[in-house]
């Protein structure tokens, strides 16, 4: 189970710095108790979901992509583009993330200027790294490129596929205004392909020359995500690693906690430091609910019958 080690006075300096989430009401002689909470986004297209979510309070934030528009039921980009714009328009002010399908530098400024047009609460998903796996003659800073071009046109970017804290990193320095780790697949990903005989975490992380002198050591995660604690950990200590870095430069962009496997890490990445979790609607539907509640609301009912209503 994650336990975070501290909670730094940095961390609660950077927290003070972040925007008010629940503001107080004018004649509500009651202050909210929780203006920097962190903010909660739903992880669907479909509309039917959202509604109830939104209207309950539940949510201030929705984040999307193209297979949750399929599964919303766009057949079409142009489709696509009007269920956004629908989603847009529900949510407002509040964020709505839209990815883009584009690849290339030039081609994904344009579809990002053609999704930002779609509300004033928009903002585009853009990957940080992953070009030369579909290209190999791809610009791998092609990500940073892009966000830092929409950063100076004043468009929000929620940078995706984020599985360290130096790509959090550099995508804030480049300016985006979210990174979205994926949380849960690093599990997935260390479960998958780990050497038994080795630590934990050793498929991201493994040295054991310093200088990699020879190139065959792998390194795609630091050591502090990657090793030293249990593998079902590995994304909440990437959370809290990257709530550190962050709060120690008073960096204000948000770090968005996605890719959730189960209820547990919602938790986990709250006593981690996230800013945002954005979660299924299937899970946000529950969160209500427990056993214990159920059992006694049903106690409460029984004995309620006492008084003859």
């Amino acid at each position: 189970m994650f336990t975070p080690a501290f909670t730094s006075a940095a961390m609660l300096d950077r927290k003070n710095l972040m925007p008010v989430v629940n503001p107080d009401k004018a004649g509500n002689p009651l202050h909210h108790p929780a203006p920097k909470a962190p903010r909660i986004f739903a992880d669907t297209a479909t509309r039917s979901e959202i509604e109830p979510l939104f209207k309950a309070g539940i949510i201030n934030g929705l984040t999307t992509n193209p297979s949750l528009l399929k599964k919303a039921g766009a057949k079409s980009w142009d489709h696509a583009k009007e269920i956004m714009k629908d989603l847009c328009n529900l949510l407002r002010p509040f964020p709505v993330s839209l990815e883009l399908t584009e690849l290339d530098e030039e081609k994904m400024v344009r579809q990002a200027d053609e999704l930002a047009v779609l509300g004033d609460n928009s903002v585009i998903k853009v990957p940080i790294g992953g070009y030369r796996a579909i290209n190999s003659a791809a610009d791998p800073f092609t990500g940073l490129k892009v966000i830092r071009r929409l950063w100076e046109k004043g468009i929000k970017v929620n940078t995706t596929l984020i599985f360290n804290s130096t790509q959090a990193f550099w995508a804030a320095n480049a300016g985006a205004t979210y990174v979205s780790p994926f949380l849960g697949r690093l599990a997935d990903y260390a479960y998958k392909h780990d050497t038994p005989e080795r630590k934990p975490g050793n498929s991201l992380y493994w040295v054991e020359d310093h200088k990699n002198a020879k190139g065959d050591q792998i390194m795609h995660n630091t050591e502090y995500v990657a090793s030293g604690g249990a593998v079902k950990d590995a994304g909440a200590r990437l959370i809290f690693e990257i709530a550190t870095v962050f709060a120690n430069y008073q960096i204000k962009t948000e770090i968005l906690a996605a890719s959730f496997r189960n209820q547990v890490q919602l938790t986990e990445c709250l006593l981690a430091g996230a800013d945002i979790l954005t979660v299924p609607a299937s899970v946000l539907a529950t969160v209500a609910d427990h056993p214990l509640s159920d059992e006694g609301m049903k106690a409460f009912v029984e004995d309620s019958k006492a008084f003859g209503k």
